[in-house]
């Protein structure tokens, strides 16, 4: 492969292609003339992530090591359409890229939805890898996280970009942890523009890359190769329990959780990140870089996660709305936080199920109703998800769950961040 010098001019240059017989790559290669000879590390993204988003990775990779950024059909910026490639496909898609430019081995980071296509890769063909780095990866069988990918799709298909793009943000951003994780309302406003004003093209690709992950069953086989698993310690889009599944998983490897960081923790912890990957690409010690602590992931125990406490409002009882039937059905709410909340029928009604799809939870303090789903009933009782559809009803959720007045219950068990209050 011929490598070229890095600049950020050149990362923002138009890219090379590859042809796989009908599929299209799209790649940059990079490397300093006393590195050309070294392992080259691959980087596979997530969504909505494009070349220029690896700037601070690739600038630190670069002094080190050949870098190869790839978007295979579909992914990144590749407007390429493929709706009948499955996420098996694109392992044997990375090995074909491999073997046409003559790269034996590499070490490979994969990045969200990049995590998947890495660890396929690196299961079937061990030979290949040296090293593999991912960073918010699940089995994405988590009911909670199918029904919010679902409800993606469905408000895309719907032309609902607003709402769409409302979901996305406060699905990849942790609301409940801003403080902590300092993304600053700017960030998101960036973000959530970026997303509503997907064009055709993107929106199709998005939609693709989201069916693969719903049809796909699961890992039947894992990485034996040495493999480090990261993730931002508030992670509520793939928990920090289900990366340390994954990792538990690999006959090597090592988890890390970055601090105070959510499933964005290499946008919002760049340095945290950038060096807790460049160092195992290296070979060097992880243990002693700042803002990150490392696990045998035999030993990471979940009970250890900061959890976002559950709140009662003093205030009783709220209104349920169903948009369907138009009618009302009086709660009381148990529990509520901005990913979810419990409910508690006053009077009992069976048609209310996980089948009833168009509800709002009305909360007067906020001047908002909020689309709730619900995942379960026992009884009366109805853990609900909460999507947000709109921006400043969400911030308005936000200012209701730390300002209002509401009796905290911190003596409850309480279930994983991200999941169900």
């Amino acid at each position: 492969m011929q490598f070229s010098s890095f600049s950020a001019s050149e990362l923002r240059a138009s890219p090379k292609i590859q042809m796989l017989d009908s599929y299209k790559v799209e790649y940059q290669a990079f490397s300093l003339p006393e590195n050309s000879h070294k392992t080259p590390v691959v980087f596979l993204g997530g969504a909505f992530q494009s070349f220029s988003s690896f700037r601070s990775e690739v600038e630190l990779v670069y002094t080190t090591h050949p870098v190869i950024l790839a978007d295979f059909p579909s992914q990144g910026s590749n407007d390429q359409l493929a709706p009948e490639l499955d996420l098996e496909d694109y392992g044997n898609l990375i090995a074909d890229f491999l073997d046409l430019n003559n790269i034996d081995k590499v070490i490979l980071l994969g990045i969200s939805y990049g995590s998947a296509m890495a660890t396929l890769f690196a299961a079937s063909h061990p030979e290949r890898i040296d090293r593999l780095l991912l960073s918010g990866i699940t089995c994405f069988r988590r009911e909670s996280l199918i029904t919010l990918l679902e409800d993606s799709l469905e408000m895309m298909a719907q032309g609902e970009m607003q709402a769409f793009a409302t979901t996305a943000v406060c699905n990849l951003i942790n609301h409940n942890r801003l403080e902590e994780t300092e993304v600053s309302p700017t960030y998101r406003k960036v973000m959530y523009r970026q997303i509503a004003r997907l064009n055709e093209n993107e929106q199709a690709r998005y939609a693709q890359n989201t069916e693969r992950l719903l049809r796909f069953p699961g890992f039947e086989k894992f990485p034996k190769c040495p493999t480090l698993i990261a993730t931002g310690e508030f992670d509520n889009f793939t928990l920090p329990s289900e990366n340390a599944a994954v990792a538990r998983q690999c006959a090597a490897a090592t988890f890390a959780i970055i601090h105070n960081a959510d499933h964005l923790a290499q946008f919002e912890r760049k340095e945290a990140a950038s060096t807790l990957f460049h160092n195992y690409m290296c070979g060097k010690p992880i243990g002693d870089v700042d803002g990150v602590t490392v696990y045998n992931p035999l030993a990471y125990d979940p009970a250890d996660q900061r959890l976002q406490s559950r709140q009662r409002p003093l205030e009783q009882p709220y209104t349920l709305r169903d948009g369907q039937t138009g009618k009302e059905h009086t709660v009381r709410i148990q529990n509520i936080n901005f990913a979810g909340c419990e409910l508690e029928l006053v009077n009992a009604d069976l048609s209310l199920n996980e089948s009833s799809r168009d509800l709002f939870l009305s909360l007067p303090e906020t001047g908002n109703d909020y689309h709730v789903r619900i995942m379960e009933r026992d009884k009366r009782v109805l853990r609900c998800l909460v999507i947000q559809r709109e921006l400043k009803a969400a911030d308005a959720l936000l200012t209701y769950l730390k300002d209002h007045l509401l009796m905290v219950r911190d003596n409850e068990p309480q279930r994983e961040e991200g999941q169900l209050a």
